[in-house]
């Protein structure tokens, strides 16, 4: 078929499943490897599929492979979805074995430090572009929220709730930090989270309750608090100078916010969108313009190794036992 493109999801479950409905919204033809060695996760991803895709439409091919053996040698853009643990070795395979042009990563990316360094020296080499599906800062919402900052006044952002996954997403809202202050760099100065590390909902993988306080050059500052109450419930407050934006949800995708400017009056509740409404614009975006509004590698490597280094830190310091490895994802 005339100008298909070629795309791949490695990793077919919950994330992976989500990407591949947002693909289903692409006007150009598309071709989709699905890629996992599970049947029961191929499975679950073309049920999701199937809900979404219309009836007859003739733009989409769908391909399921149990290895990436079955992939083209040729792809203009790959997600890869898996876990963090195995990530950088599905990444070195499939650009060993494809020609790749494009990449994205989800998050966390990986877990160990080695593991950053290489895949960044590689894809450098190889000059892929390379995305990271942090994706807050491509909603409307926050897009607005940054045009009305001053950053001639500093930026306090604090995070606050219950359960929230701080392992597995607190690196959402350092991107969120990173993209707001227009600061890359970052640090966390005072770590205090309790001496009980959680067993995540991924099994195997790790979560963790506590306070992370951490800040830039430009001495904003960025507050993480994970309690293990039972309140579905988290909030967002940025601060920036005399203006204050404060987002509550119950952890679906509606947000109230309020505001000490008319920003609140004038858009009233929020809808941030769910993985699946947003993939196809990141893809289409990268394919036509040659870039999207997700951060880079190697600007999203940094603040990945920050949020490793805090959590290898704690663990072993709670368990007297050297870690190659932080088991979050």
């Amino acid at each position: 078929m005339k100008d298909m493109i070629h795309c791949a999801i490695i990793g077919a479950g919950q994330i992976g499943s989500r990407h591949l409905q947002a693909l289903c919204h692409l006007e150009t033809p598309i071709r989709i490897g699905l890629v996992d060695p599970s049947n029961k996760s191929l499975k679950k991803a073309l049920d999701h599929y199937e809900e979404v895709v219309s009836p007859g439409k003739q733009n989409i091919e769908l391909c399921c492979h149990k290895s990436l053996d079955g992939l083209p040698d040729t792809l203009d853009l790959i997600i890869i979805a898996t876990n963090s643990n195995v990530r950088s070795k599905i990444l070195m395979e499939v650009t060993r074995k494809c020609s790749v042009k494009n990449l994205i990563l989800e998050k966390v990316l990986f877990q160990k430090k080695v593991d950053y360094i290489a895949v960044d020296t590689f894809l450098k080499e190889s000059s892929i572009p390379t995305w990271v599906s942090c994706w807050m800062r491509t909603t409307d919402l926050f897009k607005k929220i940054k045009t009305l900052l001053n950053l001639n006044d500093r930026i306090q952002m604090k995070v606050e709730g219950s359960k929230w996954g701080m392992g597995s997403n607190s690196i959402h809202y350092m991107d969120l930090f990173s993209y707001l202050s227009g600061c890359n760099d970052f640090k966390f100065v005072r770590v205090n989270l309790e001496n009980k590390v959680l067993n995540a909902k991924r099994k195997g993988f790790k979560e963790f309750i506590g306070h992370l306080e951490g800040g830039n050059s430009r001495n904003d500052s960025l507050d993480l608090f994970c309690n293990d109450r039972n309140e579905d419930s988290i909030s967002i407050e940025i601060q920036n100078g005399p203006e204050t934006y404060l987002l509550t949800t119950n952890f679906v995708n509606h947000f109230d916010l309020k505001s000490s400017n008319l920003l609140a009056n004038r858009i009233g509740k929020i809808s941030l969108p769910y993985q699946s409404e947003m993939t196809h614009i990141w893809v289409n975006d990268i394919l036509k313009k040659g870039s999207c509004d997700l951060p880079t590698y190697t600007n999203s490597m940094k603040l990945h190794l920050e949020l490793i280094r805090v959590f290898t830190y704690h663990i072993e310091r709670i368990t007297g036992e050297q870690i190659d490895a932080c088991p979050i994802t």
